[in-house]
């Protein structure tokens, strides 16, 4: 088909391919990230550290429903990817409108069960009686939207996935700067505090969707979106789910595993609560570069494959691998010596600060191990080994993680005792993911190449 090879990952040098890629991703998700920050920005300078706490509280659950849909779109993700790297044009179109159709599916029983459990949910997680109020409402209004944010993920991993990084990216900048704009406006000139963020990120949630609908809807290439042929299809449906739902699992059980963690955290207040939020959003943009390498990661492999060269599959890996250590530890001495500058730009409550500075401490030494960690599993995702990196992810940063929690914390209270499980899961998770890589997935593409 004309044009199907523009944005391909298959040709030109690795470094070059890869940094073309990932550079307009990273600016990508930065507006993401600014996106779900504001919330956090707004109420923390604005209203105080209890509101702060009742969105924090509201992340976790958040996660926990969206995350199962990203998690399957991931898996149509490498779909598509791989069709785009063939050339197979009708299988492509096919893996897109039935990707769409579940998508739009699973966004309404989404919100409906968000809308309706997430009262019940908060009530379990222990939340405090001065928070639950305002998370009830924040969760309930986001909800509503959970549908258009679904559409925007599935719409923008399917651009991604054909090699197509900027668009995504125009579409965060004009949506996070329509949810910056509406908070401000809502919460520090109407004062609508936790109420006023919401709105304003259900808002911003319709424009992303919208945006990527119309980019998808309106282009010439080969993976076009028509609304009307947006239907199920039996083949495209079962290899969705087979990519899709070990990633959707994974995702759905980490996110269950945060909100135990967080069940355990609210025990220590509302300002140890707040200050997790805070360097939350600081880890969340200082980690930002090496995610997005691993979506790079993902999609890079899965074009090679589906364009059957397998020695730059190798070269690939290597080359993001070599970066996303580099960085890490580069970002996690910054971090571990300074992250009290960033954590002053949403609070200056000292005991806030000072929570979230001992989460930097903990967590930071081992960024090159989750980096790595991300970067393994890029990999396992892009040759479609999913089932089974679920099942070592699960074991190692939610099995592993609960039973710290459970053993621990009775003998040793302590908020260091809870964020220590995360390095320590880590470096478990990086051990087993290279055994895999070593013992199933290298010898593969050996076999291929020879």
């Amino acid at each position: 088909m004309k044009n199907l090879t523009i944005n391909s990952l298959t040709e030109g040098p690795v470094n070059r391919s890869i940094l073309l890629f990932t550079g307009p991703l990273i600016l990508g998700n930065l507006f993401q990230q600014l996106y779900n920050t504001t919330d956090s920005f707004v109420v923390g300078n604005f209203v105080g550290s209890s509101a702060l706490a009742a969105i924090g509280a509201s992340a976790q659950i958040i996660n926990l429903f969206i995350g199962f849909v990203i998690g399957l779109t991931s898996g149509a993700g490498i779909i598509i990817a791989q069709y785009y790297g063939s050339g197979d044009s009708v299988r492509l179109i096919r893996s897109i409108h039935t990707s769409f159709w579940f998508c739009i599916l699973l966004g309404i029983l989404i919100s409906v069960a968000g809308f309706l459990f997430s009262p019940s949910i908060l009530s379990k997680m222990n939340t405090p009686p001065e928070v639950i109020q305002a998370a009830k409402l924040y969760l309930r209004i986001y909800f509503l939207g959970a549908l258009f944010t679904i559409i925007y993920n599935m719409g923008a991993g399917t651009l991604q996935a054909v090699g197509d990084t900027r668009h995504p990216l125009y579409f965060l900048c004009i949506s996070s700067v329509v949810n910056a704009v509406l908070s401000i406006l809502f919460v520090a000139v109407f004062h609508l505090a936790v109420l006023g963020v919401a709105i304003a990120t259900l808002i911003a949630q319709f424009v992303s969707a919208f945006c990527v609908v119309y980019q998808l809807c309106h282009t010439k290439e080969g993976y076009r979106l028509t609304l009307s042929h947006i239907r199920y299809d039996k083949e495209m449906l079962i290899k969705l789910l087979k990519f899709g739902i070990p990633a959707g699992i994974q995702t759905t059980i980490t996110s269950l595993s945060n909100v135990i963690v967080q069940g355990y955290l609210n025990n220590f207040g509302a300002q140890a609560m707040a200050g997790n939020t805070i360097y939350s959003k600081v880890d969340s943009f200082a980690l930002l570069p090496a995610n997005c390498l691993s979506l790079t990661t993902t999609t890079y492999i899965a074009q090679n494959i589906g364009a059957h060269k397998y020695d730059r599959v190798r070269k690939g890996f290597t080359a993001l691998l070599r970066i996303s250590i580099a960085y890490a530890g580069f970002v996690g001495l910054l971090l571990f010596f300074f992250s009290q500058i960033p954590l002053r730009l949403f609070t200056s409550e000292a005991e806030v600060i000072r929570y979230g500075t001992m989460m930097a401490r903990i967590l930071a030494p081992g960024y090159m191990l989750l980096t790595s960690c991300q970067i393994l599993i890029g990999m396992a995702r892009g040759t479609g080994n999913t089932f089974y990196t679920m099942l070592l992810f699960i074991f190692n940063l939610c099995g592993l993680r609960i039973l710290w929690l459970t053993v621990m914390i009775p003998h040793f209270p302590s908020v260091y005792t809870l964020y220590l499980g995360y390095p320590l899961t880590w470096g478990t998770a990086v051990f087993c993911m290279i055994l895999y890589y070593y013992k199933k997935i290298r010898p593969g593409l050996l076999r291929t190449i020879a």
